[in-house]
C-alpha cells in the first residue's frame, strides 16, 4: 500500500517533535543536576583552617626529633637487598622469588618470579609468552630455563609503563635449599643477575599480621611516622615492611633509629629509575606485588595502606581480633575491602585539644563513606591472592574472592587535605565536594588515647628525643 505524500510528511514532523522534546528535556534535567554532576572549584584559600596550635606543638617535637637524629650515627643494612635494575631494554626488575608457580600457569611447578615494571605495548595481551629468556645461577652453575611468560598487571592509568610479572618455570630436582640463586632475564646476552629469594610454603593456622606501606616520597614528619607505627602496633600489626623512594634525610636518620629499636620492621629501597609522567605513583603497583609475594608464607594476613590511613574496627578491641572474626564468617575470602571516610584537614580541630598526634587532635570527618574500590583499601591473605591493586585485588586463587566488609565492622580512617577532592554516588553519575559533605563527630580513636600514648614504642622514642605528648580528652 502507497501512503500519500501529506502522511509522510506528518510522519517526519512527528518525529521531528519528538527528538526536539527529548532533546529539551533531556537539557533541563542536565541542567538541573549540573550542579552535582560538575561542581564549580573551590577556593582552596578561603577556607584553609590554620590550626596553629597543633602545627606548633607538632613543629616543636620535629625539631626536638631532628636534634636527636643528628647525634644518632649508628647505622644497620637492611635485611633484604632491592633495588631497580634494567634487565633488558624498557624493562626494569625490582625482585626476583623462587615460589610455586600460579595456578592460571601451573600450579604443580615451581617458578622463578620477576616482580618489575615494562615499557608497555598496547597491542599486546595482558598475559603471553615474551621472547625474553631465563637463566639461573648458582656459583659459576648456570642453568637456562627457556622463554619466560609474562603478564602485564591493570592500573597503569595510560602511562607508558606499567607492572608486571614475569615467571620461569623451574624444575623442582634443580633447586637446593641451602644454596643462594640468582636469576635473570636476557634476549641475546646476559648482562646481570639479580639475588633469588626461596619462599617455602608453609601451612599454618596461627594469625600472624604484618603491614606494608606504598613508598614514601615527599615531606612528612617522622611524628606522623611514629603516630602510625604505634596505632597499628596496639591494634596487632606484628611486623611493617616501608619502602622509601625519596624522603628527607630526617627521615632516612629516623628510619635507621627504627632499625635499632625492638620493633620489626624492614626498611626497602625503592629507587625508581623512571619519573611520574612514564609510571603511575612511582610504580607503586610494582611495590604491591612485591609486598604480597614476599609475605605470602610469613604471615596469614598482610594489611596494604598509606602512611595517613587508619583501619579502625568499630565493634572488635583490635585489628587481630576483626581479622578472626572475619575469617570465621568468609572461609574463602581472599581480601577484605574497607570502606574510606575522609577527616579532613579544613574540618576545625578541638581548640582544647594539644595532642601531638593528629589521630588524637581531629575528631571531625565526612558524613558519607566512599564507595569500595574507591580510597578503600585492603587485608589480603596473602597465599588466596596473585594480583594486588591499589584499593581493592584484581586476581585471586582458584575459589578465593573478595569481601567488602561493612562500615559498621570497619572503616579506614584518612587524614589529609580535602579541598577541591570530588565523591561520586549514585552509579558514579553525580559527585559533590566532600567538605560540603555533612560533618560528624567520631571519637573511636580518641577514647584508646592513653593505650596508644603508653606503647613501648612512643615511651622510648619520645623519651630518648626529649618529647612530651599531650592529650586532652575530646568530649
Amino acid at each position: 500500500m502507497i501512503l500519500p505524500i501529506s502522511w509522510n510528511i506528518y510522519r517526519r514532523k512527528k518525529g521531528l517533535v519528538l527528538i526536539l522534546t527529548c532533546t529539551i528535556i533531556m537539557y533541563l534535567i542536565i541542567s538541573y543536576f549540573k550542579p552535582n554532576m560538575y561542581p564549580e572549584p573551590m577556593n582552596c584559600l578561603a577556607i584553609e583552617n590554620t590550626d596553629i596550635k597543633s602545627k606548633e606543638i607538632i613543629s616543636d617535637a620535629d625539631i626536638k626529633m631532628n636534634n636527636f637524629l643528628r647525634k644518632y650515627t649508628e647505622s644497620q643494612s637492611s635485611s633484604h637487598i632491592k633495588g631497580w635494575i634494567e634487565i633488558a631494554q624498557d624493562i626494569f626488575i625490582y625482585s626476583a622469588y623462587i615460589d610455586r608457580c600460579p595456578s592460571t600457569l601451573s600450579s604443580s611447578s615451581l617458578c622463578v618470579q620477576f616482580i618489575g615494571i615494562a615499557l608497555m605495548n598496547i597491542t599486546d595481551s595482558d598475559s603471553s609468552m615474551s621472547d625474553l629468556k631465563c637463566a639461573l645461577k648458582e656459583r659459576s652453575n648456570v642453568k637456562e630455563l627457556g622463554f619466560a611468560f609474562i603478564e602485564k598487571l591493570p592500573e597503569h592509568h595510560f602511562k607508558p609503563y606499567t607492572a608486571v610479572f614475569v615467571y620461569c618455570t623451574v624444575k623442582d630436582s634443580i633447586i637446593d635449599l641451602t644454596l643462594m640463586y640468582y636469576a635473570t632475564l636476557y634476549k641475546f646476552s646476559i648482562s646481570t643477575w639479580l639475588p633469588t629469594y626461596y619462599l617455602v610454603p608453609r601451612v599454618t593456622s596461627n594469625l600472624a599480621v604484618n603491614l606494608c606501606v606504598r613508598p614514601l616520597y615527599g615531606s612528612f614528619s617522622s611524628i606522623s611516622v611514629i603516630e602510625f607505627l604505634a596505632f597499628y602496633k596496639t591494634m596487632g600489626v606484628q611486623h611493617f615492611v616501608f619502602y622509601r623512594f625519596n624522603v628527607s634525610e630526617s627521615i632516612e636518620l629516623f628510619f635507621e633509629y627504627l632499625k635499632s629499636t625492638n620493633l620489626s620492621i624492614e626498611i626497602n629501597s625503592w629507587d625508581m629509575p623512571l619519573s611520574d609522567d612514564f609510571i603511575h605513583e612511582y610504580g607503586q603497583i610494582a611495590f604491591t606485588q612485591d609486598c604480597i609475594v614476599q609475605s605470602r608464607y610469613k604471615f596469614s594476613h598482610t594489611i596494604i595502606v598509606d602512611i595517613d590511613e587508619f583501619i579502625v574496627p568499630q565493634i572488635h578491641v583490635d585489628i587481630l581480633s576483626l581479622i578472626s572474626y572475619l575469617d570465621k564468617t568468609y572461609e574463602n575470602a581472599g581480601s577484605y575491602n574497607i570502606p574510606s571516610v575522609l577527616f579532613c584537614d579544613e574540618f576545625s580541630y578541638d581548640k582544647n585539644s594539644s595532642s601531638l598526634f593528629r589521630i588524637l587532635n581531629n575528631n571531625k570527618r565526612q558524613k558519607t563513606p566512599w564507595a569500595w574500590g574507591y580510597r578503600s583499601k585492603y587485608i589480603v591473605r596473602s597465599s588466596r591472592v596473585l594480583h594486588g591493586g591499589v584499593h581493592f585485588v584484581w586476581k585471586y586463587e582458584k575459589n578465593c574472592y573478595e569481601i567488602n566488609v561493612s562500615q559498621s565492622i570497619a572503616l579506614l580512617h584518612h587524614y589529609r587535605r580535602c579541598c577541591g577532592l570530588l565523591q561520586t554516588w549514585f552509579l558514579h553519575l553525580f559527585s559533590f565536594h566532600v567538605l560540603n559533605d555533612e560533618i560528624v563527630i567520631d571519637n573511636s580513636l580518641i577514647k584508646n588515647a592513653n593505650k596508644l600514648i603508653n606503647d613501648n614504642l612512643i615511651l622510648d622514642i619520645l623519651k630518648s628525643s626529649n618529647i612530651t605528648v599531650f592529650v586532652d580528652a575530646l568530649h
